[in-house]
């Protein structure tokens, strides 16, 4: 899976736009009802990717063009 490539990426700050988009692809994917079973595959990426998303997000900061902000 590419968790690995991402995760390497993501942990230099390498490439930061190509990963959010990668990984923003593969969620949607995901998400998509007519995929067959995906509960494995979303549990893989938050086991090997949900820290060091938190950590790459932390570090950006708010300025960052890949941060948006969600209001309600």
């Amino acid at each position: 899976m590419m968790t690995d490539q991402l995760k390497y990426h993501l942990e230099r700050q390498e490439d930061l736009e190509a990963c959010c988009q990668l990984l923003s692809n593969i969620l949607e994917v995901l998400y998509k009802k007519d995929v067959g079973p995906t509960q494995r595959h979303v549990q893989i990426i938050m086991e090997k990717l949900l820290r060091t998303v938190n950590r790459t997000v932390i570090s950006m900061g708010r300025d960052s063009e890949l941060i948006v902000s969600v209001s309600m």
